[in-house]
Parts: C-alpha cells; sequence; structure tokens
C-alpha cells in the first residue's frame, strides 16, 4: 500500500543525472552485439528434484511457465504475507545459439530471484546468488556447446534461509515487509558479445560495473550541460587491440543531438579498463517531476572505424542542489512530498512479477496525486521501478537494505554491499 509521507531529503545531493542502468545491445548503432529476451519457454515444479540440473533429466511432467514467474503468485493479497508458501522451484530452459554469433563472451543476466538461486549451464554450475533482491549475472561463456544448451535455475524462498559460506540470514528477508514470491521473479536476457566488450553492470556475479553517464556544468538557463558517458571495457582475446571509443546523445524522436569523442586505447589480452567521453550539449531538454524525459546514449567500441560493441543507455539530464536546507531541481527549490512504497511494489494475483506498464501506471498514480518523490522501503528498488520513474518523472530516495534496525558483523557486509 502507499504510505503519504512529507520528506527533505537527509542526504546531500550532488549534480547528478537521473539513474542509467539500462545496457542491452544498441538499436541505434549496429554492432556483433546481441541481446535475448529469454523469458518465453521454461518447465518448472516444485519441490527437491534429485538431477534435475542435467541435460538428460526428464521434465516432460513440468508445467511450462513464462517468466517473470512465482510458484506463490497467486496468493498475493490473498494471505498474509508472513503466510506465503516456501519451498523449492525449478526452472528449466533449453536454447540454441545463434550460429553466426559474435564469436565472443556468453552473459546470463537476471533481474531478480528470490531468495537464492543457484545456475547450471548443461550441467555445470555458473552462478549463485543468495541476496534474493540484487540483479546477477554469469559469464557461461566456457559451459556452452554447439546445438542445443540446457539452462537449469534452484530457487530456495525460505524465510530462514542461511548463506551457505558462513551460515548468516539476510537483514531484508523479513516476514514483517519482504513479501516472498519465490522463484525467477523479474526478467532474463542472454548476452552475446565479441571478444572486446563493454562489460555489463553486473557486479554481483560478473564484478563489473557497465556503463555510466551523468551530467555537470549546467547552465539551465541556456540550456546547456557537460555530459560524460564512462564505459568499462575489456579485451577477452589473446592478442592485444586498438580500440576506438565515443559516444552518440539522441533525443526522443532519435535525432543525434551531440557526438562525444573518447579517443583511443590499445588493450593487452585480458586487460580491463574504463573509457570516458565528454562534451557539452545544447538545447537540453532537462528532467523533471513529471516530465520524464529521456535520450538515449549509445556508447561505442570501434576498430579500425567499424563499431565492435554498442551499447544503448537510456537516462535523463538534471541539475540537483542541496544547500541551505533546501532541495532545488533545476535551479529551483522544491519541497520534497510524496511516497513510502514498499519496494516490492506488487499486485494482487500477480505478485512482483508484473509488465512495465503496471509500472508506469502505479508509479504514475504517485505524480498525479501531487507526489514528487518515492521513498523505497528497505531494499532497492527493481531495474523496471527504477526505469519506470524515470519515464514517468518521479525522484527517488533508494534504502540501503535495513530491517529498521542496524546490524553488525556479516548482515553489516551484506548491507553494505
Amino acid at each position: 500500500m502507499l504510505k503519504p509521507i512529507c520528506a527533505v531529503l537527509g542526504m546531500l545531493l550532488a549534480t547528478v543525472a537521473v539513474p542509467a542502468i539500462a545496457h542491452d545491445a544498441s538499436t541505434a548503432v549496429a554492432s556483433p552485439r546481441a541481446t535475448y529476451n529469454l523469458n518465453p519457454g521454461w518447465r518448472s515444479t516444485t519441490g527437491e528434484q534429485a538431477g534435475a540440473e542435467q541435460p538428460g533429466f526428464d521434465d516432460r511432467q513440468w508445467h511450462d511457465v513464462t517468466l517473470p514467474n512465482a510458484f506463490n503468485e497467486k496468493e498475493a493479497f490473498a494471505r498474509d504475507i508472513k503466510e506465503l508458501s516456501t519451498g523449492i522451484i525449478w526452472y528449466r530452459k533449453r536454447i540454441v545459439l545463434p550460429a553466426q554469433g559474435p564469436g565472443g563472451r556468453a552473459f546470463l543476466e537476471f533481474e531478480g530471484v528470490r531468495q537464492a538461486a543457484e545456475v547450471w549451464v548443461n550441467g555445470q554450475s555458473v552462478a549463485l546468488s543468495e541476496n534474493g533482491s540484487m540483479a546477477f549475472g554469469a559469464d557461461i561463456t566456457a559451459a556452452l556447446r554447439p546445438g542445443e544448451n540446457l539452462i537449469a535455475v534452484r530457487v530456495d524462498n525460505d524465510w530462514k534461509y542461511k548463506e551457505r559460506a558462513t551460515g548468516s540470514g539476510f537483514q531484508w528477508n523479513n516476514n514483517n515487509f519482504d513479501v516472498n514470491y519465490g522463484g525467477i521473479t523479474k526478467n532474463v536476457r542472454l548476452h552475446l558479445t565479441g571478444p572486446v566488450y563493454q562489460t555489463l553492470p553486473l557486479f554481483s556475479g560478473l564484478g563489473t560495473i557497465g556503463q555510466y553517464v551523468w551530467a555537470d556544468a549546467f547552465d539551465v538557463k541556456a540550456r546547456t550541460a557537460t555530459i560524460h558517458a564512462q564505459t568499462q571495457i575489456r579485451n577477452a582475446g589473446a592478442t592485444s587491440r586498438k580500440i576506438g571509443y565515443r559516444a552518440e546523445i539522441r533525443d526522443r524522436d532519435g535525432r543525434v543531438v551531440r557526438r562525444l569523442d573518447g579517443g583511443d586505447a590499445t588493450l593487452a589480452p585480458g586487460e580491463t579498463r574504463l573509457l570516458t567521453a565528454a562534451g557539452t550539449a545544447e538545447n537540453l531538454h532537462f528532467w523533471s517531476w513529471g516530465y520524464g524525459y529521456l535520450y538515449i546514449v549509445t556508447t561505442i567500441l570501434t576498430e579500425n572505424g567499424k563499431a565492435i560493441d554498442s551499447v544503448d543507455i537510456r537516462t535523463g539530464f538534471r541539475q540537483t542542489k542541496f544547500a541551505d536546507g533546501m532541495v532545488s531541481l533545476n535551479g529551483r527549490v522544491i519541497q520534497m512530498h510524496g511516497y513510502a512504497q514498499r519496494t516490492s511494489n506488487e499486485w494482487p494475483a500477480v505478485g512482483v512479477s508484473i509488465p512495465p506498464w503496471l509500472s508506469d501506471f502505479s508509479n504514475g498514480l504517485m505524480v498525479e496525486s501531487g507526489g514528487n518523490l518515492v521513498r523505497w522501503m528497505h531494499i532497492a528498488p527493481s531495474k523496471q521501478d527504477v526505469e519506470s520513474a524515470d519515464r514517468v518523472g518521479l525522484i527517488q530516495a533508494m534504502p540501503a537494505g535495513d530491517a529498521e534496525s542496524d546490524v553488525t558483523g556479516r548482515r553489516w557486509d551484506q548491507r553494505r554491499k
């Protein structure tokens, strides 16, 4: 349920861009990189299934499901969250890679699994995620083989789940506020890249930070700002490569409003490096409350003048400032008021596995009712809700994984990360 609040942010707001977290293969600049939606075509069942991670396991009696999916999602709002069903949930999917792929790396991206998930590809364990809220990734290149490949996922949504390595629980796996819809509750993607590629912003699992776009040096009256585009790149090949870097900024209509040149860099085999480009953009539409104006920033790697990797980031630009006890947005003081929404943001009968349009409807209601802030409660929001709030023009305040009390030891380490 939405809870009205009136808030003055108790944190220092710097001059920043709206968060940018999209990182799929570009639709604006062609390159060998490809992104595939893996949501359709899974089979699922509940309960322990010995050998279900192996390709030869017989899953013909399992249920056909499309992700996102939780085995207990129909219980949403029909039961108190403390009474939601728990258990072991298995998912399996077969994929065949394209014959003419980019010939580099293959990554699985899970936007969210509750509570813990172990992932296998062709019977080989490739990932273990236990925190129940954070997106994570897996490099599955070494586990793949020609022809058909089997992805298997075992999910455990026990309220008292313990971290395997330490025996510690998680502060936010709490039946007072964090609803427990067990399964692969968010989108899954497959990313195929060449040997030299821009990393994904999936620190959990991959340890990489991807792309970051931000703005500074604002002149709101003149509608100008300096745009910075940063990307982390990696050379997974066996030879050194001289790589060029540039970024292109497109408006809502797809017109290029600025090109940023980041120069060249030579990467040794196995090297990972940050590349940056910056420049002043003019006639900008600044993102604001109720005006979610977003640009597409495409970060591009080139070799001998040809694009070898390109990624789209959808983001807006705004000037924010906290000083003298006041928050200002694009040069004007704004009184922060809005809602404290449970981060799960679930709906009856479907739980948290909702389409983006429903996130826009929900978050848009906050804007239409006069709210300019959503303070997500207890844990960070989903990628889908962050992107939705950007689209509808809703400012977000992020929590840090709590249960309305501080902790020490391993649980504090989990919260910090």
